[in-house]
């Protein structure tokens, strides 16, 4: 049984591995809230992991903490996630592969063992990430945007006459009748028009075959005004460290002796 970890600025997601496949639980508000005191509660009757596996953007001193609690409680040393030149058949287009984040790695590497078309990768969180990976599994780099959150979190910091109160989704409208309103929907429209576009503009250049996802705490927000109706898979960093984890215990298996000539075992870059 392994713990997959999914740790963005917000939020924690997790899910218990087996054969079977994966379970995912309640996510955890992180709110400047230590990992030990979220942990605690949260996983107090889990069965002891055999492994550990973590996708992190939360920086190193919270991966620390990370690493102290897991290995007090479990007596498992946490194995991170980190972005490579080459893994399960994705390659990093970036020159320093290691300053691709985790999250967007994970993303990717589920995203190509689930498709072997043409792929966007949209990951709506604090910020909004945009990947493009060809059929081969080649990255061609993404963008990267200020999420919802943070675009209105920008304004009240640099506007000093702007205060805003929590809109709910139901009171956004095209045209706000108040600040309030007027910026939850500029914010959300702003990202709806930025995924679109971008969207349209990678499926004219990969091809129409060209397979749109869509992840992240703001998705179900977002995408019921999208035109371009990408695939909403809420767990795709989940399902990254899920196949990182199956790859590399199978990379690490010993091969079984038979009287038949042996097989090359399954290698991976774990």
């Amino acid at each position: 049984m392994n713990l997959l970890v999914d740790i963005g600025n917000a939020r924690i997601k997790w899910a218990m591995q087996d054969a079977d496949g994966f379970r995912a639980g309640r996510p955890l508000v992180r709110e400047n809230k230590a990992f030990k005191d979220l942990a605690r509660p949260a996983w107090k009757e889990l069965q002891p992991p055999q492994r550990v596996i973590v996708a992190s953007v939360a920086g190193g001193d919270y991966d620390k903490s990370v690493v102290t609690w897991v290995k007090r409680r479990w007596k498992v040393q946490p194995e991170f996630l980190r972005a490579s030149t080459e893994q399960l058949g994705v390659s990093n287009a970036y020159q320093q592969p290691e300053r691709l984040g985790a999250d967007r790695w994970a993303c990717l590497l589920a995203a190509h063992a689930r498709y072997q078309t043409p792929l966007v990768i949209v990951d709506c969180g604090t910020a909004i990430t945009i990947d493009a990976l060809t059929a081969q599994g080649r990255h061609l780099g993404g963008l990267i945007a200020p999420g919802i959150d943070l675009m209105s979190s920008a304004l009240t910091h640099t506007a000093p006459g702007i205060e805003l109160s929590q809109v709910e989704d139901g009171d956004i409208a095209l045209l706000g009748a108040s600040t309030d309103v007027a910026v939850a929907g500029g914010t959300l429209y702003a990202a709806v028009a930025l995924i679109d576009r971008a969207l349209l503009d990678l499926r004219a250049e990969l091809g129409r075959a060209t397979q749109a996802l869509i992840t992240g705490g703001d998705a179900e927000r977002i995408r019921p005004l999208l035109s371009t109706q990408p695939r909403h898979l809420p767990e795709l960093v989940l399902e990254g460290l899920a196949a990182f984890a199956a790859a590399s215990a199978q990379a690490e298996a010993p091969v079984q002796s038979s009287e038949a000539a042996p097989k090359e075992p399954a290698v991976c870059d774990p």
